[in-house]
């Protein structure tokens, strides 16, 4: 079968059916709380990393790296295509009814974002460290951006098995989507439904009442926030926001890319000192593509949310599509502040 988005019938959420993710390595292994290191030796995200295909794009300590033929030259971030996509290049064609169901092939890009050092992560990265990677999210999304068919482009990263990371070696993702993911839309709905009753953007104005709170805020610079959200999902939730309004990711200035790694680290750091090493997501929510000149996301406020994988739901969450909360954001952010003074 190939890849293909179903849209549910009742729900209209849009559905990714990817039977080729089965075969990528610790798909089938049960997600236990436990150790998941993975020795150094036979891991396919080392140099060379012949698993890899040909590399897209390569940063060597902050500096491009051009290159022609076979890369094997020195490198600290480099991007290859997934080798087992959830999504694959091709022309994009119309959504096509399935009996009652609607359905699309799932044509865009699947791509890993590979970090040199094997045992090294987020949490110890240095902030120079840590611009290089946002840099090239950067340079993916504008190469990808051009691709007719991608009308979203979705980068995150996983950390730890229970944060569904297959390999040990720090790595993150890049997909572009034919369709605005529903979470996306949701939050780009809602956005849009405030500016349009308050004539003000909602994230610039919860961005002005923490700041005015001064209780859930974790760290912030010049150009940037962390702060943990009053109505937080789960357990130790934190959001990265610029502080100048902007919606779109791409665009943010390399001169602010510093400030981004900055604050980035800075939640991350907080996370690993205050939790022991726990496993979580970041993901960027920002606008979709900018196809039409005439359609602007003006009301949206783009940001990085960091997600623990600490707690997980059960009957009522799952039956009801409520999220229940055990931490109090205000501690949450106490306790990350804490850990942010620890030597």
């Amino acid at each position: 079968m190939a890849n293909e988005f179903r849209k549910d019938l009742v729900s209209g959420d849009w559905v990714l059916i990817s039977t080729v993710r089965a075969d990528r390595p610790g798909s089938g292994e049960s997600k236990k709380f436990e150790d998941s290191h993975q020795p150094k030796e036979g891991c396919p995200f080392e140099d060379p990393c012949t698993t890899c295909g040909q590399p897209l794009i390569v940063y060597n300590n902050g500096h491009p790296v051009h290159w022609e033929g076979t890369f094997t030259g020195e490198w600290t971030t480099m991007v290859v295509p997934n080798k087992y996509p959830a999504l694959t290049p091709g022309i994009c064609g119309a959504p096509v009814q399935h009996g009652p169901f609607l359905t699309q092939v799932a044509h865009g890009f699947h791509e890993l974002v590979i970090t040199r050092d094997h045992e090294t992560h987020f949490a110890q990265f240095s902030d120079l460290d840590t611009a290089e990677i946002i840099r090239v999210y950067q340079d993916r999304y504008r190469a990808i951006s051009h691709d007719e068919c991608g009308d979203y482009i979705s980068i995150f990263h996983n950390h730890g098995r229970e944060a569904g990371a297959s390999i040990w070696h720090n790595h993150s993702q890049i997909l572009s989507t034919p369709i605005i993911p529903p979470e996306v839309l949701r939050s780009l709905e809602g956005a849009d439904e405030y500016f349009q009753q308050q004539r003000a953007t909602v994230h610039c104005a919860l961005i002005h009442w923490e700041r005015e709170q001064k209780v859930r805020i974790v760290y912030e610079n010049d150009r940037f926030i962390v702060f943990c959200p009053f109505v937080s999902k789960t357990p130790y939730e934190m959001r990265v926001f610029p502080k100048e309004h902007s919606a779109r990711f791409e665009l943010m200035v390399i001169e602010d890319v510093i400030y981004c790694a900055q604050a980035l680290n800075a939640g991350l750091r907080a996370l690993y000192r205050a939790l022991g090493d726990a496993p979580y997501n970041f993901y960027i929510h920002t606008a979709p593509v900018e196809r039409d000149s005439l359609i602007h996301y003006d009301y949206y406020h783009w940001h990085i949310e960091i997600v623990p994988k600490i707690k997980t739901d059960a009957g009522f969450e799952l039956g009801t599509g409520l999220s229940l909360n055990a931490v109090d954001p205000d501690a949450a952010a106490a306790k990350f502040r804490e850990a942010l003074t620890r030597l």
